[in-house]
């Protein structure tokens, strides 16, 4: 027996189904045994702990196992207690069944799959007979049965509409900690659209959380830097976990009365972030207390102009924040320009992008560097342009983040 390789995650090992032409048909049939590896073991020999399906190898290499509550990875070749391996294998792959995104994303893509299959007339390139593509159809509508009878959820839910909430607290030194309550299971209420990611939270918000909980002087986030009434932007928000954890945070700064503006695109991901901010800001503030606006806008990064009812008004933003917002080289170059819109002359932009050095994400973080390293990055600006100023490496934390992530890389924008 070789070494037992460990399943992939579906975010980071199923194919573009707008590609399906242009892969492998062992390709295509690797990534479904994948899943059956994670959501239908009992389809797969017990004794077996996964392997791609010859002759096509899902894992281009070999990846060591790294501590995370979503991870993928291998044993050691070298690994003589099988009972142990199967006991780690197992453990991590309940974990990796709990996570909430990665179902959501494996069930509309076995959905657009199947629906595929039973529309289209031409199969796709890449399977040799009409016969093999039904019945790798009919593979992925078992999978799907199995996804859409799971066993009971582990995860708090509201027990109507399949909504899941978790709880985040981060310490301050010295002061009372912050805590914020999200909605964070949303993701997949639509299996037609895949671009609603913003409706999880990802490892690369909550390790900026933890890093602005504990020093927030490293972002410049006082009184002294930023005056008494700071204009603060976070691009991307998602399900707003840093603008909110930001907004608990200003008082205890000293910041008199902050203006935090959480910016997404998908109407779907604006409307539940609006839900969390609701939550955690009711309305009206108590009395005693700071008035830390935090408000949620939709915005677009191609558009070269504002909505009229923009929070900031002609005004720039002192701060703009992001984490783990750039998937395609493309979207670095909107995120520039976006950001050379908003931004005062004296602002920073603080970003932190997930590395993920196994998959297609691979390159987005030297792409965001490319980006902002051009002679044109200020090419909407007559004046300096905005560069990396600063980059650091931030490596994983324990039980944050999902398998595929690597590491984290800081970077310190600001006009140069």
């Amino acid at each position: 027996m070789g070494p037992a390789v460990w399943p992939l995650t579906p975010t980071s090992s199923l194919p573009p189904l707008r590609n399906l032409d242009g892969i492998a048909e062992a390709q295509l049939l690797s990534s479904l045994d994948n899943l059956f590896a994670i959501y239908h073991p009992v389809a797969v020999p017990k004794s077996v702990v996964y392997k791609a399906s010859k002759p096509f190898n899902l894992l281009n290499k070999l990846v060591p196992l790294t501590d995370s509550g979503y991870n993928s990875g291998y044993t050691s070749e070298n690994d003589e207690d099988e009972g142990n391996s199967a006991s780690e294998l197992e453990k991590h792959l309940a974990l990796l069944r709990g996570d909430v995104l990665e179902r959501s994303f494996t069930t509309r893509w076995l959905e657009k799959f199947i629906t595929r299959a039973a529309e289209d007339e031409d199969r796709p390139g890449c399977f040799a007979s009409d016969e093999s593509w039904h019945l790798a159809a009919e593979k992925a509508a078992d999978l799907l049965t199995a996804l859409l009878n799971p066993e009971q959820d582990e995860e708090e839910d509201d027990g109507t509409d399949g909504t899941f909430y978790r709880d985040f607290s981060f310490p301050v030194p010295g002061k009372e900690s912050i805590s914020v309550r999200l909605n964070d299971g949303l993701a997949g209420t639509r299996a037609d659209d895949h671009t609603d990611v913003g409706l999880q939270t990802w490892g690369a918000s909550i390790v900026f959380c933890r890093m602005m909980c504990e020093t927030p002087n490293r972002f410049g986030l006082s009184p002294t830097d930023l005056g008494s009434s700071p204009r603060i932007v976070e691009l991307g928000a998602g399900t707003g976990l840093v603008s909110l954890v930001l907004g608990r945070l200003a008082p205890q700064l000293g910041f008199a009365q902050p203006l935090l503006v959480a910016t997404d695109y998908h109407p779907s991901v604006i409307a539940n972030l609006r839900c969390n901010i609701a939550a955690n800001f009711p309305d009206p503030v108590a009395p005693g207390t700071v008035a830390c606006l935090v408000q949620a806008h939709l915005l677009d990064w191609a558009r070269t102009d504002l909505d009229p009812d923009w929070p900031l008004g002609g005004a720039p933003a002192d701060v703009l924040l992001a984490t783990d917002v750039v998937y395609e080289p493309e979207h670095a170059e909107m995120l520039r320009d976006c950001a050379a819109r908003l931004l005062a002359p004296h602002g920073m932009f603080w970003l932190l992008q997930t590395v993920r050095e196994n998959g297609r994400f691979g390159s987005v973080a030297d792409a965001v560097e490319a980006v902002f390293s051009k002679s044109d990055a200020g090419a909407l600006q007559t004046g300096p342009a905005l560069k990396v100023l600063g980059n650091e490496r931030l490596e994983k934390s324990d039980g944050v983040g999902r398998g595929d992530e690597t590491y984290y890389r800081l970077f310190r924008i600001g006009w140069a």
